[in-house]
């Protein structure tokens, strides 16, 4: 009999569950810890901030879906002990494991840029996500008594994944808002570090985007490196290396996430609170520890780099951590991670997007690219959860 403990229910925790609850023996015990007993489909985070979609939509209980066989505790992580083999929660006892999964996730990375913490939004968790519409919503409401004009201007912080997904669904949104309330037009702007948007994607995907963000009026200063935000007010060093400003009462940070701040408070070897783990998943020197999603760094074989943390990948390392403890529990060899990528897709509202499917190295741009995006949805679902949690929270709106 032994102790299996998971660390986190998101995409990676989750699926790794739903094959412990088949490869472990059934003797031994299986708990989870999560601080919500709520499951976030995190890559429609941008869907709630920007007001397209309600928070219950991206959700699911956790307990509904876990076998009796799992305990569930709601709490949070404070340290991972893998030495002495136990985990320390915030007011509740200590729980002492024999089989660890680290899937704790991400959070906001501010890459040190001053004022970012206290003066713009982020966006890494459903709180935060409502807490951007939220605020939103207050300051185009407030100006019919306030008459600030910057309460209508929304800085963007990012033009990654999250950031152009964003952009994308407050084109759909701020006009709603716009009407509701009687305002003169609001102005979206993004600020990218880099002279390009979506690296991942060719260049005509590329130039797809930024013809759809002009097209909705978004204006994409590129090269603007951010060297402040201040209250209400982004500064940054444009493409020509000048000191500029742009004032805006609505901030909204997703230049990137690190992993979540317990591995490094744990005294992990890490870099941005990810965890070099072995072909394996699992952590050097404890073979009983395996790391996986946004904590762990896993290292593409082809190319000798970690691969991009992405809920796909996630879904995938959860599940070969699972067959590993299951092997080692039965006394057998674990085996290597290998992972082959289906596509990458990115939203540009919710009738239109860009993306690649690898199998046949085939481009899919606008209305086709917004239907994959709910298939992929409905099928982390399914990987995660059950059939009848696609049933009640998946995305069939492919019709409008």
């Amino acid at each position: 009999m032994a102790t299996i403990l998971v660390l986190g229910g998101g995409y990676a925790g989750m699926r790794a569950l739903k094959f412990l609850q088949k490869k472990a023996p059934l003797d031994d015990d299986l708990i989870l810890v999560d601080q919500t007993p709520t499951h976030t489909e995190k890559t429609n985070l941008h869907e709630v901030a920007a007001g397209t979609i309600a928070p219950e939509r991206i959700t699911y209980d956790i307990r509904t879906v876990l076998d009796k066989r799992v305990k569930f505790m709601q709490a949070v992580v404070a340290k991972i002990d893998v030495a002495n083999q136990w985990v320390a929660l915030v007011d509740q006892p200590t729980i002492t494991y024999d089989y660890l999964v680290v899937a704790l996730g991400f959070q906001s990375e501010t890459f040190g840029v001053p004022g970012a913490d206290d003066n713009a939004l982020p966006m890494d968790d459903l709180t935060t996500a409502e807490a951007v519409y939220q605020h939103l919503e207050a300051k185009v409401k407030g100006y019919a008594t306030t008459k600030n004009h910057n309460d209508l201007k929304v800085a963007v912080c990012g033009a990654g994944f999250t950031g152009i997904e964003l952009l994308g669904e407050l084109t759909q949104s701020l006009p709603k808002l716009r009407a509701k309330y009687q305002t003169p037009a609001i102005k979206l702007v993004c600020f990218e570090r880099m002279p390009s948007i979506l690296p991942m994607f060719t260049s005509k995907l590329q130039n797809y985007a930024k013809t759809f963000m002009a097209a909705h009026d978004v204006e994409m200063k590129l090269g603007a490196s951010i060297t402040a935000i201040k209250p209400g007010v982004v500064a940054y060093e444009d493409s020509a290396q000048q000191a500029q400003e742009f004032a805006a009462n609505t901030i909204i940070w997703t230049v990137g996430v690190s992993g979540s701040h317990v591995i490094n408070d744990s005294g992990f070897e890490q870099r941005r609170n990810r965890v070099t783990v072995q072909p394996d998943l699992s952590l050097t020197d404890h073979p009983e520890v395996f790391i996986v999603g946004d904590v762990a760094a896993v290292i593409d074989p082809a190319n000798n780099r970690p691969y991009p943390t992405t809920a796909q990948i996630a879904l995938a390392a959860g599940e070969q951590a699972a067959k590993n403890i299951g092997a080692l529990r039965h006394n057998q060899p674990t085996t290597p991670f290998r992972y082959q990528s289906s596509g990458t897709v990115a939203s540009l509202s919710d009738r239109d997007g860009i993306g690649e499917i690898l199998s046949n190295n085939r481009p899919v741009q606008g209305y086709p690219a917004s239907v994959l995006k709910k298939v992929i949805t409905d099928r982390s679902l399914v990987e995660s959860a059950h059939l009848s949690t696609v049933l009640k929270k998946g995305r069939f709106d492919w019709y409008h």
